[in-house]
């Protein structure tokens, strides 16, 4: 089922039964944050007349900073902050009884899974409290591999790339972000072999062999051949208006079942949610 980003608008006001214009940010200090992700969803709210008003930043404590949002009458929260701080903003929340369905938590969706339970102890929270606190909560991230079915530049789909891939590392520690280094390898194979068919069309007597980084001619002969090279990749398409397509991928946390699902993704360049 295909949606646009207004019916993801019309969802926050349909949950908090309030004026989606003033979502707030809660952010930590210190957390080093994804901003393209976060960058990403701003600027489509902002899109929707969605606007964060303001900010709120903590260090440590963050039942402060919960309090002035409550104080503010804010129903729409979108968080900054690692696993071990969710467990204490949720805490607070839950102390403040800002859950449930007048209010909306987006938070990152990059944690680790069933990332809760290793903070649960250090926390002041019973399990059920906190878990009453994050039911309903959003995920916000980016899709490691398009779910596209397309053939890839190599030939393979990105679901086909993704079963190779986990053959041939078998039981071995794997980054979410291999398939961008997967992509950006054929990015430098294109973009030399572009500049190759350039010298030898124009310039016979140089190669790219003779580059050094203050050779400026050869530099700017790369990042045109660079800015040219458009493909489907197992991430993205790569092309020359953007550097890639972005898919922002959102989970909803059921904590009754205690699972995420995946409920929307969304395509930066399209518009378009599915």
């Amino acid at each position: 089922m295909m949606c646009r980003v207004r019916d993801f608008v019309v969802h926050l006001s349909n949950i908090t039964k309030f004026d989606t214009r003033a979502m707030r940010q809660l952010k930590e200090d210190s957390f080093a944050t994804i901003k393209q992700v976060r960058n990403d969803l701003t600027g489509v709210l902002y899109g929707e007349d969605i606007e964060i008003s303001d900010t709120e930043s903590f260090s440590n404590d963050p039942c402060t900073s919960v309090k002035k949002l409550k104080g503010n009458d804010v129903r729409i929260i979108l968080g900054q902050f690692d696993e071990e701080m969710a467990v204490k903003v949720f805490c607070c929340a839950y102390d403040e009884e800002m859950y449930g369905s007048k209010y909306q938590w987006i938070i990152p969706g990059w944690y680790e899974n069933l990332w809760w339970e290793s903070w649960i102890n250090s926390s002041q929270c019973l399990s059920k409290n906190l878990l009453a606190a994050m039911e309903g909560y959003i995920g916000v991230d980016f899709e490691p591999l398009s779910s596209k079915t397309n053939k890839t530049i190599s030939g393979r789909t990105p679901q086909q790339y993704e079963k190779e891939y986990n053959a041939k590392r078998g039981d071995g520690q794997s980054s979410k972000f291999h398939g961008y280094a997967y992509d950006g390898i054929w990015v430098i194979a294109r973009t030399l072999q572009r500049a190759m068919n350039y010298l030898n069309a124009t310039n016979k007597h140089q190669k790219i062999e003779d580059f050094n980084y203050t050779n400026h001619k050869l530099g700017k002969i790369f990042l045109n051949a660079m800015n040219e090279t458009r493909f489907f990749g197992v991430t993205v398409r790569k092309d020359r208006q953007e550097a890639v397509d972005k898919n922002l991928k959102l989970e909803n946390l059921l904590s009754r079942g205690i699972f995420l699902y995946a409920f929307c993704e969304y395509d930066i360049r399209k518009t378009v949610m599915s």
